[in-house]
């Protein structure tokens, strides 16, 4: 029987298995995440892992989230906050996306089947709770640029679903021809910038 755990026990505990399973996908891919290894790293017995996490598939989920808690507030405060102008501060924003892929290269290693198959695992309120924070916290954040006239209150509803082309594309990195990733990046994120953002001055919106 799984040992007991105070809260503060399985609060220290489960920061130790997401740690340690960033540190798997990191590595290379879905197979170096062994559920033995990871619960060992963590200090735990294997059947301790699952009165933290119900399924391999919720664990992988839960990494994610992390990744993107630790990641997505820092981009987004940089849009309303940042230095320079708007548009500087949009190209960053989508050239920010692309370097957390690259800090962060298990993040781009899942493949779409993967995705797919860990959905399908995953009871429907478990991918409903986790979509729906997505979008609250990504109109919250529009809606403040919109506000602020960074950007225009028309594309609200396009900007929403940004972040999961922009992760889309960084899916399919290996795909592109050598070499041409970096710089399409860049021109796609000009590109956005020059559409989306209000000028400083106030300039009219194309």
């Amino acid at each position: 029987m799984p040992k007991a755990f105070t809260e503060q026990e399985r609060a220290r505990i489960r920061a130790r298995l997401v740690a340690a399973g960033k540190k798997a996908l990191n590595r290379g891919s879905m197979r170096h995440l062994v559920i033995d290894e990871i619960a060992r790293e963590a200090g735990i017995s294997k059947g301790s892992f699952y009165s933290f996490f119900p399924s391999r598939e919720d664990f992988i989920l839960t990494i994610f989230e992390a990744w993107e808690s630790e990641y997505r507030s820092s981009l987004l405060a940089e849009v309303s906050g940042g230095s320079g102008s708007p548009r500087e501060r949009l190209e960053r924003f989508v050239l920010g996306v692309f370097e957390i892929f690259e800090r962060e290269p298990g993040m781009a290693l899942i493949n779409p089947a993967e995705i797919e198959r860990i959905i399908e695992a995953l009871p429907a309120e478990r991918v409903a709770g986790h979509m729906a924070a997505d979008k609250l916290a990504m109109s919250e954040a529009i809606g403040g640029w919109a506000a602020s006239g960074i950007v225009h209150p028309d594309d609200i509803g396009a900007l929403q679903g940004l972040l999961q082309a922009l992760f889309a594309m960084a899916l399919f990195k290996e795909s592109f021809p050598l070499g041409s990733f970096a710089p399409t990046a860049k021109l796609l994120a000009e590109a956005i910038a020059m559409r989306l953002c209000r000028e400083p001055e106030g300039g009219a919106h194309d």
